[in-house]
């Protein structure tokens, strides 16, 4: 009997420690404060004189629109979901206005070679997920498949500014042959 009590607690211990273990891949990555920036580049891949131009840009569009776009890069989510880490950074950061909810956040994870842009409820009639998932493919990844960030953000950027604006058309090419 003693002997069955002792395997009972090695096989509890043994379901903690694998539990626990689950529990440290799924941690959620730090969520950076907004402090009022638009642009976040916790990766460092970015210059400052880019970041500094692109939140001018990024303040502009917010200025004439009220829409406002960030930009958070980031090294790993560590095994975290994207569209839960997302959905965390765009509620944390309230983008766009109570009223309108039309914020978007363009989110870059450099290592895990992942992308997201998170789309208010204001601005999902214009940014669809077709359009977003069109943004990405066509826009930034192009440019990031040559690790130029800079350009593949920018693209994007561009591309969302448009695209709310209802000025951007992005097709997949087709090939007719």
């Amino acid at each position: 009997m003693a002997s069955l009590q002792k395997h009972l607690y090695q096989l509890f211990f043994l379901l903690i420690l694998f539990m626990s273990g689950f529990a440290f891949a799924q941690t959620q990555p730090a969520i950076p404060e907004l402090w009022g920036m638009r642009v976040h580049d916790e990766a460092k891949v970015l210059s400052t004189g880019f970041i500094s131009q692109l939140e001018n840009q990024l303040k502009t569009f917010e200025d004439s629109t009220t829409n406002q776009v960030a930009v958070l890069v980031i090294q790993t989510l560590d095994g975290y979901p994207l569209e839960s880490y997302g959905l965390e950074v765009a509620e944390k950061w309230k983008l766009g206005t109570e009223k309108n909810d039309n914020g978007v956040l363009l989110l870059i994870v450099i290592q895990d070679r992942k992308m997201r842009i998170e789309v208010g409820q204001g601005l999902e009639g214009v940014l669809t997920d077709a359009a977003t998932s069109r943004i990405i493919r066509n826009e930034i990844a192009p440019a990031f498949r040559r690790q130029d960030y800079e350009g593949g953000i920018q693209a994007g950027i561009d591309a969302i500014i448009r695209t709310s604006k209802g000025e951007f058309q992005s097709e997949d090419s087709v090939s007719t042959e």
